[in-house]
């Protein structure tokens, strides 16, 4: 008998998806006074002192072993280095509302993925809600108007996100079964920061540090708190019950806010036929969290996430 997801866990996956929609239209601000790669790394170096250190007050905390700390570098490097690089500079390049549009490709690479890697089968009416929903997301990038303004190199590189987004659902989830979201997500944060500081110290010696606004700096807060910090520990709790396929699904919803988002905060436009385009995402997510899963081919125990330096 198939054991019923809390109700928790799904609200967690919507707060998850508020907090990641807005995100793009405070990146946009953060942009206005910090270069990429160094918004970067105060966003993981302080989510990662701030939840390292929660993590350390807990009793009975886990123990970090090497094998895990291996596995949770080759997180924090997936999730947020090679993520957020590729996210941030793409949305330098196009608009906030069509940045978040593509990122909804996350499901279509996660179920391609979970069949693969996890053995995970979505039934029909799954693959029916992910189609309807990734054609609403088509129909927002088709009916932008103004709002849709992005180059094919920013696009391209949004897309790539999304890929990399799918790739981390899958990682994150196997690790999840036996820690704690507040674990996964402080060492995660923390090796982000570290593999990007190369990164941030190389842009600032080629383009420099520009003087920060009271705005961008807000926007880079709003980014640490509650996307480094909340957001993550949301999605992170929402792996420990749900499918990576039915999480990952949960992404579709953040073109939603972002369009509404950007509408309301950057003045880019919001038509009728774009509320219309939304409600479809909004069906898709709830055809695909309604329906149950196939039953998943018999195979061997996955082996265990090793980081790609581990040879």
């Amino acid at each position: 008998m198939e054991r019923r997801a809390p109700l928790s866990a799904y609200l967690a996956a919507i707060g998850m998806t508020v907090a990641f929609g807005l995100s793009f239209v405070a990146t946009k601000y953060a942009l206005r006074g910090f270069e990429p790669q160094l918004i970067a790394f105060i966003r993981f170096a302080l989510a990662g002192g701030i939840l390292w250190s929660v993590w350390r007050l807990r009793p009975g905390r886990e123990r970090a072993t090497r094998s895990e700390l291996k596995q949770l570098a080759a997180l924090g490097f997936v999730s947020l280095t090679l993520y957020f690089t590729l996210e941030i500079n793409g949305i330098a390049r196009t608009s906030a509302s069509e940045a978040a549009i593509i990122i909804a490709a996350i499901p279509i690479f996660v179920s391609a993925l979970s069949a693969v890697v996890l053995g995970e089968r979505a039934g029909r009416l799954q693959w029916a809600g992910i189609v309807v929903s990734f054609a609403g997301v088509v129909g927002l990038m088709q009916l932008g108007g103004d709002a849709v303004g992005g180059t094919l190199a920013g696009n391209l590189l949004v897309l790539a996100a999304a890929f990399t987004a799918a790739v981390y659902n899958l990682m994150a989830r196997r690790l999840l079964v036996t820690r704690s979201a507040l674990y996964v997500t402080a060492f995660q944060n923390l090796f982000g920061a570290l593999f990007t500081l190369p990164l941030a110290l190389l842009e600032m010696a080629v383009v420099g540090v520009r003087t920060p606004t009271p705005t961008s700096a807000g926007a880079v807060l709003y980014l640490t708190l509650l996307c480094s910090v909340l957001a993550y520990l949301l999605i992170n709790y929402a792996f420990r019950f749900l499918e990576a396929s039915r999480v990952a699904v949960f992404v579709n919803l953040t073109p939603v806010v972002a369009v509404v988002g950007a509408y309301l905060l950057l003045g880019e436009r919001l038509t009728a036929a774009q509320v219309a385009a939304a409600v479809v995402v909004i069906v898709g997510v709830w055809v695909t969290n309604s329906g149950r899963s196939a039953p998943a081919k018999p195979k061997a125990p996955a082996p265990t996430l090793r980081s790609p330096s581990a040879g």
